[in-house]
């Protein structure tokens, strides 16, 4: 890697170190490790970020923007409930296609507890805010099934990112593949789920 200084560098450490972590989780993750893909010496790695935690703050923001940047520009001209959840659908995982530890790293971010979560939830919040009126404003016009909006987000939430992380049931119930088409096929049937959540009864 060329060797580059300030902002760049910064934001290399931040792609590597969610590569690292959703690979190898935060506790197995070393600093060594990241900083040597990057070309540069921990301690070098430690001038723009003074400990792990650190670190892992950065990326959990950055994973957040990522996210926040990838399903608003999906949602553009996007107006029907059904066009706008397939598009979300769509741009997540296109994201796990293009950036394959990035799944893995928000389900190590889950397991860090509330507070490390919150700090990656914290910046998608006004997209879920958005998402919780949009899907209430679908139910009182009769368009979406009646049902708590909140609750059917989150449901929503667990099957997107849910077939995305949780690799071992997955390969578990329908077999282990790994190939795009597989990838394309779980997108699929993920979005006949969701059609159904959201059909009114």
């Amino acid at each position: 890697m060329t060797r580059t200084g300030g902002e760049p560098r910064r934001h290399a450490l931040i792609e590597e170190a969610i590569r690292a972590f959703g690979r190898e989780g935060y506790s197995g993750a070393s600093l060594e490790q990241i900083a040597s893909a990057v070309g540069i010496r921990k301690q070098t790695l430690l001038y723009y970020f003074p400990t792990k935690d650190a670190l892992l703050e950065a990326c959990l923001q950055a994973a957040g923007q990522r996210v926040a940047e990838e399903i608003a520009e999906a949602l553009e001209g996007k107006e029907t409930y059904w066009d706008r959840a397939e598009a979300v659908i769509h741009a997540v995982f296109a994201l796990a296609e293009e950036w394959p530890e990035f799944p893995m790293f928000v389900r190590e971010a889950g397991r860090l507890g509330a507070e490390g979560f919150e700090k990656f939830a914290g910046v998608i919040d006004p997209l879920r805010k958005r998402a919780v009126q949009f899907l209430q404003a679908g139910m009182d016009t009769g368009e979406i099934r009646e049902q708590d909006p909140a609750l059917l987000l989150f449901m929503l939430y667990t099957a997107v990112v849910g077939s995305l992380t949780e690799a071992s049931v997955l390969n578990a119930v329908v077999g282990k593949d790994k190939s795009r088409a597989s990838l394309r096929r779980r997108e699929r049937e993920v979005a006949a789920f969701v059609r159904s959540a959201l059909q009114p009864a």
